[in-house]
């Protein structure tokens, strides 16, 4: 049984606390390293950002995942983040850089993660039953690619191991599906997340 931490009214009101425990990490350090989700569910929290930007001038913003298109298409998570909070692109790593894995591996660890997750038990771009899924999983590689048919656009993904270097991990679980996947019993992307970050993760939840 996976214990769902806290629980919210609205989408909205777990993105406020999610924002109050950036602000509470940048006030003690401002070159913060932050892991970010793309997706819906942390749309509020970008905006909130935006409404702040003065504390986050220091701080260094890296999506969990990215859809490979042009960053002003509506489905980029980058550009979805830039749109929605106002931040400079110089704080931000983006995953098309060609120097992403030197500046990763130049970074000892992440202040936090706030991750999304899917009906089919994918986070960040790790969905299950794809090539790469286990090297995403298993790997020591830092990001890895998603080529596959059957998913919509091609993507990059953090891997698991690089996700982990985060010393919190919140979880945003959006939906009663959502949440009844957590507690199954299966060998889906999700729960590899669960079983190595118990210590450190948190399970933000609302209907």
């Amino acid at each position: 049984m996976i214990l769902i931490n806290k629980k919210f009214k609205t989408l909205k009101d777990l993105n406020s606390r999610i924002f109050e425990e950036i602000l509470s990490l940048i006030e003690v350090k401002k070159s913060s390293h932050l892991i970010l989700s793309g997706g819906n569910s942390p749309r509020y929290l970008f905006e909130s950002i935006a409404q702040n930007k003065k504390y986050f001038n220091e701080a260094t913003f890296l999506m969990s995942d990215e859809r490979v298109v042009d960053i002003e298409d509506p489905s980029s998570n980058e550009g979805e983040f830039i749109r929605l909070s106002n931040i400079s692109n110089d704080n931000l790593i983006s995953l098309r850089d060609k120097e992403i894995i030197q500046k990763l591996n130049n970074i000892s660890s992440y202040e936090i993660a706030i991750l999304g997750m899917g009906e089919d038990g994918h986070f960040a771009s790790i969905f299950p039953d794809c090539i790469n899924t286990s090297s995403a999983l298993n790997s020591q590689n830092k990001i890895v690619s998603f080529e596959d048919k059957h998913l919509d656009y091609p993507r990059i993904s953090l891997s698991l191991n690089e996700i982990l270097k985060a010393e919190k991990i919140i979880l945003i679980a959006s939906s009663k599906r959502k949440q009844s996947i957590l507690r199954d019993q299966k060998d889906l992307p999700i729960h590899h997340l669960l079983q190595r970050s118990s210590n450190k993760l948190s399970i933000f939840n609302c209907d």
